[in-house]
């Protein structure tokens, strides 16, 4: 828990936990005990930082290793959330992203390789509110992405690249990617054509997911 309250608090930008709490007037000393992990935090605690940084308090808890009394089940996996998907954010290729590992069922279609992300921004706040974690299969010739799937899309300009999640809509010989966003700066659908079998649809779009399920806090305070 302080380990993943640190990071999320640097992913939302503040240096040091003395600048998080004169941001958000929290008692600096009781929220740095909090990060260090000399004391725990409750779930309340957990919704304030969530709704802080932008992220699941249900991650922040987390609530995702936690087993059963029976030692949990025999079959549940791992995955790694390799990033974050933020329509509008562009960032430089080699930007590290300081992944961790959740446990999933087992995946819906067999042998695909998987991935996770997280949620920032508001592009998909209509049905994936900011600090949702996104379980994801990668595209495959097998396995395309089909009308009204959710999938994870790659641009690149140059030496940078944006990550972000859009709503598949197939209309005639077009395919779309639509944002399902409160804001108006999303409305913009994006129109690409088929993909092909390397799933490549022109020198800077990429689909390289689909959203298999989502694990998100409704929590909009």
């Amino acid at each position: 828990m302080a380990d993943r309250l640190k990071q999320a608090r640097k992913m939302a930008g503040f240096k040091t936990a003395q600048d998080a709490a004169d941001a958000f007037g929290w008692q600096a000393g009781a929220y740095r005990h909090h990060e260090n992990g000399t004391r725990s935090f409750d779930v309340d605690a957990a919704k304030r930082y969530g709704r802080a940084f932008k992220v699941n308090p249900g991650w922040l808890l987390a609530l995702d290793t936690l087993q059963p009394a029976n030692g949990g089940h025999a079959d549940e996996e791992e995955i790694e959330v390799v990033g974050t998907v933020a329509a509008g954010v562009w960032q430089e290729q080699a930007k590290q992203f300081d992944g961790y590992k959740i446990k999933v069922p087992p995946s819906p279609i067999g042998g695909a390789e998987r991935f996770a992300v997280e949620v920032r921004g508001r592009s998909m706040d209509k049905t994936l509110p900011p600090g949702s974690i996104l379980e994801c299969i990668k595209t495959l010739a097998s396995v395309p992405p089909r009308d009204g799937d959710l999938v994870i899309v790659e641009r690149t300009a140059h030496d940078l690249t944006e990550l972000t999640c859009k709503r598949l809509h197939v209309q005639g010989d077009q395919w779309v990617l639509r944002a399902e966003s409160t804001l108006p700066e999303f409305a913009t659908d994006i129109v690409i054509g088929r993909l092909d079998e390397n799933h490549h649809t022109d020198a800077e779009t990429r689909v390289i997911g689909i959203v298999v399920r989502s694990y998100q806090s409704h929590l909009r305070r």
